[in-house]
């Protein structure tokens, strides 16, 4: 994620028009972006909470601060520190897009999409909140806003790596494959460490049911992130489509330890099961499947599991 950045660069604009000086960066909060860069979240917000007792009304150390908590996968107090910084300077562009993507990791599209505007409104260059944007649009099922805003900040931002990723999505989405390979590609080659380039760039490779090259990007991006167990999904359906039962189960499984209340992960389980012959398997992670559709209303989830149990037919009696 990038520094509060163009609040700082507008606010100079101003002041070197008007003939003064730009106030220098307190050292302290120089320090803390600086263990940001580093990737040290806790020790940037250590020096933060400090500065910050003296300053609390520190807008640009408050951004940095949730920051740190954003980084960390604390949302929720990323978007307390996102709030307070808007309180003390209601202008701060970045603040808003930020606390947009926020909002967008714990599901409140609407909240996050109403901050990502105003970001845009207050700084129509803010390459940041078109990225951002661009990741509400594919998540409410719109991939040709999505392709605009990507292309947006491509053209505010053109070697911006997260911005092809975006850009590769809404390819994706759209069914322009080729577009979407290039994209990616071109985002890891400006950032080889960026997992998302890889990750994105096999999920279109499974669209295009290039399994075994899907499942060597899902590979990468693991390596670059462990913790993108989201992978272990995607590689468990490839494995499964070229009938590699067994290695799918086992990514199967990898996937549903990291998150037992997953639906989709349960009914996966089944469909693998199914093709390993084991039936009993397969009905109990289908049952586990339909309860957990049940738990989150989704009834197309729900309907799918259930034609699944059914297709099994009725369990063997139990014996005395």
């Amino acid at each position: 994620m990038h520094r509060a950045l163009w609040p700082i660069l507008s606010a100079a604009l101003f002041l070197i028009a008007a003939g003064t000086a730009p106030a220098a960066t307190p050292a302290e909060v120089a320090h803390a972006e600086q263990l940001y860069n580093d990737g040290k979240f806790k020790e940037s917000i250590t020096v933060l909470d400090a500065y910050l007792k003296e300053h609390p009304s520190d807008a640009t150390a408050l951004v940095d601060r949730g920051d740190d908590y954003e980084a960390l996968g604390d949302h929720q107090t990323a978007i307390a520190d996102y709030t307070a910084a808007l309180a003390a300077n209601p202008d701060y562009a970045y603040a808003y897009a930020s606390r947009c993507e926020s909002y967008f990791h714990i599901d409140q599209d609407a909240r996050g999409l109403e901050d990502c505007n105003k970001a845009i409104e207050l700084e129509p260059k803010l390459a940041y909140a078109y990225r951002v944007r661009a990741r509400i649009d594919l998540d409410q099922g719109n991939p040709q806003a999505a392709l605009s805003d990507a292309n947006e900040a491509l053209t505010i931002s053109p070697s911006s790596a997260t911005a092809l990723v975006s850009r590769c999505r809404a390819y994706s989405a759209l069914g322009q494959y080729a577009n979407a390979l290039a994209d990616c590609t071109s985002a890891s080659t400006i950032n080889p460490s960026l997992d998302t380039a890889f990750f994105y760039r096999g999920r279109t490779k499974y669209l295009q049911e290039d399994y075994k090259a899907s499942i060597a990007d899902f590979n990468t991006a693991l390596r670059l992130d462990p913790t993108d167990n989201n992978a272990y999904y995607w590689i468990a359906k490839a494995n499964l489509n070229m009938g590699s039962y067994a290695d799918a189960l086992k990514s199967a499984d990898q996937y549903i330890a990291s998150d037992e209340d997953d639906a989709d992960g349960h009914l996966l389980r089944a469909q693998i099961e199914v093709k390993l012959g084991n039936t009993a398997e397969a009905r109990s992670s289908a049952q586990t499947a339909l309860k957990h559709y049940h738990i989150v209303n989704d009834e197309s989830g729900a309907a799918k599991a259930q034609a699944l149990i059914d297709s099994l037919g009725a369990a063997a009696p139990q014996g005395r």
